[in-house]
């Protein structure tokens, strides 16, 4: 495996933590050897200390564990950009490799082509980090360099969101039960909401999501992929194939958004000075590293409409948001009210509402029972699954190692993607959506009058 990228936070935060833990529970290769490779000039052994003390602060695992893992690791500088350098930390007659670009967007053109002087074979892989592209007109760009020059690796365009055993949930509650399958779709369900709203703000992270914002950040490819889990139909195959190609079919349902209506289908907003519990949090534009004329929101939201006979009617609403007065991240699907003659009868009763967490493993219905004196009362029927054994990026590198791409994003579905985000982008670029905000700890601004 190697990490090209590997001075980063991704590394040292996210991927070794992952590789500890497969190696605590024999996942692993005996035999895996890991090269880590950034233009930074150093040894393997301040590369290997390096690694070992993030291990010690971010994987909960024995230090025998650790030190396992630390023997897997060597260390080349080098320039991902340059033909000669990678080559040389390929090699000519290397053995079945997983080469990972941990790197920025604007990378991706000149690594992929210094990649492709490698010989990579059909028995190597190329992972390479979200986001894919940076618009439209980009991914489909590093989607032809691969097809033309790197054309016999396997490629895993990573989202670790379908990687997360959470996530998976929506799956199994979906398919692998009679009672919730036949009600999922537009005669039943009013509307569905994906939220991932978080009470952290920018924490340290300015040198990227700055340049990013919600919209990238979480919207154009954690949430849309959150959404085509929900919109996909069954597929005919439990294989790689057909699972990922019905995901593309769901995203290339989803109508483009219409210029005339992103205003009233989209909401942009970042936080201002205020406090969040027993913390007080300053403006967005005051955080370190944050350049106030980017105008980078904190908070998106985007609602879309699905041009299909299972969903026609039903709007699909994504939002994402930073120093959230309370945190949530779940899917919800709010099934249509009772007939009015049944609510004349029994007024108060509450649309049932279908929560799926993201962050916490649960699954709670909304449900009407009755109370006393031929009155009603509301109350949550939840169940809650056994918290997952590995992070997602354990199960991305084992997939990866293993040769699975079932959950991984094809080259289309990333296209899809941004077709969908790419309307809303220019329009708030071109401010027709005006920049809104909102105080720390209160909830957003809804779309603009």
């Amino acid at each position: 495996m190697v990490i090209f990228g590997a001075s980063g936070d991704l590394t040292s935060r996210l991927l070794m933590p992952a590789v500890a833990q497969l190696t605590e529970a024999g996942l692993l290769s005996p035999g895996l050897r890991i090269v880590g490779c950034a233009s930074t000039d150093r040894s393997t052994e301040d590369f290997c200390a390096h690694i070992a003390a993030e291990l010690k602060e971010h994987a909960a695992v024995p230090a025998a564990t650790r030190d396992a893992v630390v023997r897997m690791l060597s260390y080349q500088s080098a320039d991902v950009t340059s033909a000669e350098d990678v080559r040389r930390v390929i090699g000519e007659d290397h053995p079945d490799t997983l080469v990972y670009l941990a790197l920025p967007p604007f990378l991706l053109p000149s690594a992929l082509s210094a990649l492709a002087t490698t010989g990579l074979r059909t028995s190597d892989a190329l992972a390479i980090e979200k986001p894919f592209g940076s618009d439209l007109t980009s991914a489909r760009q590093l989607n032809e360099i691969l097809r033309l020059q790197l054309p016999e690796p396997t490629i895993f365009r990573i989202d670790h969101f379908l990687s997360n055993e959470l996530i998976h949930r929506v799956i199994a509650l979906r398919f692998l039960n009679r009672i919730f399958e036949p009600i999922w779709n537009a005669m039943h369900v009013e509307r569905v909401d994906i939220s991932w709203l978080e009470t952290l703000t920018l924490e340290g992270r300015a040198r990227y999501y700055d340049g990013a914002g919600a919209l990238k950040d979480m919207v154009q490819n954690h949430l849309m992929e959150v959404m085509t889990l929900v919109l996909m139909e069954t597929p005919a195959r439990l294989d790689a194939d057909s699972f990922r190609s019905v995901r593309v079919e769901a995203l290339r349902s989803v109508a483009t958004p219409l210029p005339e209506r992103i205003r009233s289908t989209s909401v942009r907003a970042r936080y201002t000075a205020g406090r969040i519990g027993s913390r007080q949090v300053p403006s967005y534009v005051d955080e370190p590293g944050v350049d106030p004329s980017r105008n980078t929101e904190t908070y998106a939201s985007l609602t879309v409409e699905v041009n299909h006979p299972r969903w026609a009617g039903v709007p699909f609403t994504l939002r994402s948001g930073k120093a959230q007065p309370v945190p949530s991240a779940e899917i919800a699907l709010h099934f249509r009210p009772l007939p009015r003659y049944v609510l004349d009868r029994w007024p108060g009763v509450e649309p049932n509402v279908l929560r799926l967490g993201l962050k916490e493993p649960y699954v709670r219905l909304g449900t009407t029972l009755n109370g006393p004196e031929r009155t009603t009362q509301s109350c949550q029927l939840e169940a809650c699954s056994t918290p997952p054994q590995f992070p997602a990026y354990a199960h991305l590198i084992l997939q990866m190692l293993n040769n699975q791409p079932m959950l991984f994003i094809r080259g289309d579905e990333v296209e899809e993607a941004w077709r969908i985000v790419d309307p809303v982008m220019k329009a708030w670029s071109g401010g027709n959506v005006p920049l809104q905000e909102y105080a720390a700890g209160t909830a957003p601004p809804g779309p603009a009058r």
